[in-house]
């Protein structure tokens, strides 16, 4: 029996998941109420209804039908599966070729017993799963078995990596957002008000607004005089938000995250873990783009590490799972990936920044770190009625320009590239973060060596390397050594400045300044 003859539905569940592809149509009702009132009123428009509710019923119908007409088969072999109601479409995807496949049991469709299968693979849009469909418990089950039944296993099933909770709760700690957590906020009072009375919104506002002037007229004493004057109640509402905003992301992540579990077999890489929505990843190891040894100032003060994966399937949505070892030591940290990734080993460092780069690291964040408190200063002085509320802008302004400034200092000691075997290692600062990033050569899509004006004299250069995985990213190193870069990355025989005989621009604007302008001054 072929495939197409054992192929099956997906779960009745998606004909409710397909009606938003056919709400287009909802504007022709729309249009005839709106002819409806400006033509006969309320009469006309009833006498007219049976048109909208054929209209609703088209919907429903052409939901059934792309349901009806979508069916998958999964075997040891691969995927396939067909769909399409006018344009019929049969697609064969060879296990060799799925780069990640993905399991996500939704609370609110846990007592249901339905799963939602994510399919990636590097043929399609990486903003998006290449195949997204819903199926009942046991059948999710059988398709990761038989996934990890397609490619060689070790006996013992591998090795296996479960973080502590409090690793865990490092992660959620260090890594959580204010403003998600506030757009988040914002999204469940705004949905409350909707859903259960506009009472309920209000209520929850009020108690905010209170908590704003208490905090504002508590300060000095919560803070045990450390901050001696008064906030101005929209002042300490903007703090109270971002408190809170941090608060409801750390809860969030913690709870997308509690339960970690990693396992390593010989092709693949498991990941599970969430509370609110149960996930569980199969990735194949050569689809793995570069693993991110990442590092806040603070963490790397603690002298605590967090590695990250990025490849196709990983961290396409914002809940998925990207940390495959929370916040630990290093030894600790390198432990585990020593055995989940052996083939992900950062190198020493090889090439770095000189000593006076140090100028080119800093400049950038040196400026707000100097103009944020004399406009804070100026401000104060000239508008005293504004003295309280620029103050603590200055000094909520000043807090991330600092931060920014240590980052930029930890990365002018930290910075550099190495290679070793077929893996670079590269180490740079993007953001507030410190990443140090392990790229398999044959991931990186573009290598971009450039040199300024003001690099020429020492022979320095900068680095971009780009990768591609869901989506593009880029790794940028300063100041690096541009003959040792170029031997690094087989370059030699790409232009260099000091023997190409090619005129830069500025090169080509002096030799006409020199001759349209010269003679005249003679």
């Amino acid at each position: 029996m072929d495939r197409r003859a054992r192929a099956v539905h997906a779960h009745p569940f998606s004909i409710l998941t397909y009606l938003y592809k056919f709400l287009f149509l909802l504007i022709f009702p729309l249009l005839r109420g709106f002819l409806s009132a400006l033509q006969g009123g309320l009469i006309r428009w009833v006498q007219g209804a049976w048109l909208d509710l054929l209209m609703v019923a088209l919907i429903l119908f052409l939901s059934y039908q792309k349901w009806n007409h979508f069916r998958y088969y999964f075997d040891i072999s691969g995927l396939y599966y067909t769909q399409g109601i006018f344009l019929r479409e049969q697609i064969w995807i060879p296990n060799t070729r799925i780069s990640a496949l993905s399991v996500l049991h939704p609370f609110w469709l846990r007592p249901f017993r339905i799963a939602q299968l994510r399919v990636d693979t590097v043929a399609r849009n990486p903003k998006k799963a290449d195949l997204t469909f819903y199926l009942r418990f046991d059948r999710a089950a059988q398709v990761l078995a038989l996934r990890q039944q397609s490619v060689p296993t070790e006996t013992g099933g591998g090795y296996a990596y479960r973080p502590g909770l409090q690793n865990v709760i490092f992660l959620s700690l260090f890594t959580s957002n204010s403003f998600i957590g506030i757009l988040i906020a914002s999204t469940f009072i705004s949905q409350a008000g909707q859903i259960l009375g506009q009472e309920l919104s209000d209520l929850l506002l009020s108690v905010f607004e209170a908590l704003a002037y208490r905090l504002a007229n508590d300060l000095p004493h919560l803070t045990v005089g450390l901050i001696a004057f008064h906030l101005p109640p929209i002042a300490a509402g903007a703090a109270l938000a971002l408190i809170g905003g941090w608060m409801v992301a750390f809860t969030m992540s913690l709870l997308q995250t509690h339960g970690l579990c990693t396992r390593r077999t010989a092709e693949l890489l498991h990941l599970q873990g969430g509370v609110l929505t149960k996930k569980f990843y199969q990735l194949q190891i050569k689809e793995i783009s570069f693993i991110d040894i990442r590092q806040s100032l603070l963490t790397r003060l603690f002298r605590l590490y967090s590695v990250f994966l990025d490849g196709i399937g990983v961290g396409k949505e914002q809940s998925d799972i990207a940390a495959v070892i929370p916040f630990s030591t290093r030894k600790h940290a390198m432990g585990q990936l020593d055995r989940l990734l052996p083939e992900f080993q950062p190198s020493p460092r090889a090439l770095k920044p000189n000593a006076g780069a140090i100028f080119k690291f800093l400049i950038e964040p040196l400026w707000p770190c100097i103009l944020i408190p004399l406009a804070s200063f100026l401000g104060t002085r000239y508008l005293p009625a504004w003295a309280a509320i620029l103050q603590f802008a200055g000094l909520m302004l000043s807090i991330p320009a600092y931060w920014f400034l240590g980052v930029r200092l930890m990365d002018f000691f930290s910075s550099g590239v190495s290679k070793s075997q077929d893996f670079f290692t590269l180490r740079y600062s993007s953001g507030y973060y410190l990443h140090t990033v392990v790229i398999p050569s044959d991931k990186i899509a573009l290598v971009n060596i450039r040199q300024s004006i003001l690099q020429r004299g020492d022979n320095r250069c900068d680095l971009v390397v780009s990768t591609r995985a869901e989506g593009q990213r880029k790794h940028h190193i300063r100041n690096i050594d541009w003959d040792a870069t170029t031997e690094l990355f087989g370059a030699l025989d790409c232009w260099t400045p000091k023997d190409a005989g090619i005129p830069n621009w500025y090169e080509r604007l002096f030799a006409l300044l020199k001759t349209r302008f010269l003679p005249f001054l003679k």
